[in-house]
């Protein structure tokens, strides 16, 4: 499971509408707007979702920019997780 935060630059004066479709989306959790901005959580199976849902919320119409400011990736596994350069 990834998690993903999100940062959305709105370009609309009544996100209103823009809240009500996000909201409907079972994967995201919707913040509360702040500004011109609102943070919105994700939740996908695979980094190709997670592309999917960006690019869903990067197409509705008050969307000025979708800003990735966290990544989480959480594995069901207990085996160790080695990075390499």
């Amino acid at each position: 499971m990834t998690t993903v935060g999100l940062l959305i630059s709105l370009d609309l004066p009544d996100p209103g509408d823009l809240l009500r479709r996000l909201s409907t989306h079972s994967a995201l959790t919707v913040g509360a707007v702040a500004g011109h901005w609102l943070p919105v959580a994700a939740e996908a199976q695979d980094d190709a979702e997670c592309r999917e849902v960006h690019d869903w919320i990067a197409a509705q119409p008050g969307v000025a920019f979708v800003d990735v400011v966290h990544v989480s990736f959480d594995s069901d596994s207990t085996e160790p997780i080695f990075l390499t350069p």
